[in-house]
């Protein structure tokens, strides 16, 4: 009995398991099994919400409330967070009981505004700002949900043959708006608090190749008119971190040229500052087929939106596979998540994700539906050891980075974060073990100097002293030599 009862378990338990195995790329560029950094956790939808959805297009969480907008039901949407479990305020959605209640309680809408298929929305104290993409404007609201404004008129010559169609923005702490808008290639729109144009920023810089720039010198005027032309690509997603940096997403070109610049960090100065210390830049799939196929997904991937955490961890939407990929303030893949499927746990089409505290919510815009998924103790260690570095508690670190490596011995991350440890420890060549088994060749050079100037220091007297001797040895053949001369002194090549 017992042995049956385990097969049957096994039988209903082992899809469970088969959608859990993920995977990662190694230094080599190979895919390696990797645990899972997040899992499933819940759903919920316009049925268990109460409310008709048909095109959510993107949403944001601004004090654990979710702002919604729907492009066909031209409607903002909002769910409250405000269950209560034994005392303590719970992260939604945890239960089905809590759905309901949100059902009941939790969504606001406001039919009376007169929005025309939004696509766009962010939340600051300042109000809710929501990109109109179908009145070809922006709607500023205040948090009693009255317009306050609404900003349509760009003075730039980009708008002198083309409508403004906001499409994504993202406000900064002093209410300047960071647009994306549609068949604007000249970069990210910059907006004053009133509305007026400043400049574009973050501009997407085309790449040509040297044969294709040789060929291009050769041609006449004509025949450079009659080529193709090249275009910046279009940004995707924007959004904007605590120190007033865009982090944005766009789309790679047809020829997949600028594939591993989709993600960009974007100071206040316009330049992108994205770390691309890992073993590969940040860009989704590493490896992809290219070309026509009926049978896989080719191309690199589609990365639609970006949301960032505490500690410079951010993830990206590829809407291509439905992958998430999650990052460190370094560039290294921390974990990648997500499956395409019509399963309460998969995604057909994500639209938009966001962080509420550590957990990812993402938004299905075929299946209408929100997803939730849950850090596992795997991604729970790997984020707090990062953390821990953050903090600069890094024997902290350290100890954390130990358990992901018996969690995951595949994970190359972990040995480089434990070899930093020792770097700063002082114990060089330790260091360098755990650097050569992350395969991390700058922090490696950065031991072994230290170590082999340590050794130095440490036999410094000894070497002194072999110097003497050599140098004196080397006198006095020398001299010897001169004697057999005959007593003159002679000078040899």
């Amino acid at each position: 009995m017992t042995k049956l009862f385990f097969i049957v378990s096994f039988i209903f338990t082992l899809p469970l398991q088969i959608a859990s195995v993920k995977y990662n790329y190694s230094y080599y560029g190979d895919v390696v099994h990797s645990a899972p950094g997040m899992t499933y956790a819940a759903y919920f939808n316009a049925q268990t919400l109460g409310t008709k959805l048909t095109a959510p297009e993107d949403f944001v969480i601004y004090e654990n409330f979710l702002y919604m907008v729907d492009a066909v039901e031209n409607k903002l949407v909002i769910i409250k967070d405000d269950f209560t479990k034994d005392g303590e305020h719970a992260s939604f959605p945890l239960t089905q009981t809590y759905i309901d209640k949100l059902s009941l309680e939790g969504v606001t809408e406001f039919p009376d505004l007169t929005l025309k298929g939004p696509s766009g929305i962010d939340v600051k104290p300042s109000g809710i700002y929501i990109a109109d993409t179908g009145n070809y404007r922006i709607v500023k609201l205040n948090h009693q949900f009255e317009v306050i404004d609404t900003f349509s008129e760009m003075d730039d010559p980009t708008f002198d043959t083309l409508l403004f169609e906001p499409r994504k923005i993202t406000v900064d702490s002093t209410e300047r708006m960071y647009v994306v808008a549609k068949n604007v290639y000249e970069g990210i729109m910059e907006i004053n608090s009133d509305g007026s144009f400043n400049r574009f920023t973050g501009v997407n810089p085309v790449s040509l190749t040297p044969v294709e720039i040789f060929r291009r010198s050769l041609m006449t005027e004509a025949q450079l008119a009659q080529l193709r032309l090249y275009l910046p690509t279009e940004y995707t997603s924007v959004e904007i971190n605590d120190r007033s940096f865009i982090y944005a997403t766009s789309k790679p070109s047809s020829d997949n040229s600028n594939a591993e610049n989709t993600i960009q960090l974007i100071n206040p100065k316009g330049i992108d500052t994205l770390k691309r210390r890992g073993y590969h830049p940040p860009m989704g799939d590493v490896h992809f087929m290219v070309g026509a196929n009926n049978y896989v997904v080719t191309g690199p991937s589609l990365l639609v939106d970006i949301a960032s955490t505490k500690d410079g961890i951010f993830t990206v939407l590829d809407q291509k596979r439905s992958r998430l990929f999650t990052y460190d303030s370094e560039g290294n893949l921390l974990y990648i998540n997500g499956d395409v499927g019509s399963q309460s746990d998969k995604f057909a089409k994500g639209v938009a994700i966001g962080y509420l505290g550590d957990d990812l919510i993402v938004l299905d815009g075929e299946a209408r539906t929100f997803i939730v998924y849950r850090l596992t103790d795997f991604g729970r260690a790997v984020n707090q050891a990062i953390a821990y570095h953050t903090q600069g508690e890094f024997d902290r670190a350290a100890a954390v980075w130990q358990e992901v490596v018996l969690l995951n011995t595949n994970y190359e991350i972990a040995y480089n974060g434990i070899g930093k440890y020792l770097l700063r420890e002082g114990r060089f060549k330790e260091a360098m073990e755990y650097f050569e088994l992350g395969h991390d060749h700058y922090y490696y050079s950065k031991a072994f100097k230290s170590y082999r100037n340590a050794v130095i220091k440490d036999n410094f007297g000894y070497i002194m002293i072999v110097v003497v001797l050599i140098g004196g040895t080397g006198i006095g053949l020398n001299i010897r030599k001169t004697y057999r001369k005959g007593g003159s002194i002679l000078y040899e090549d």
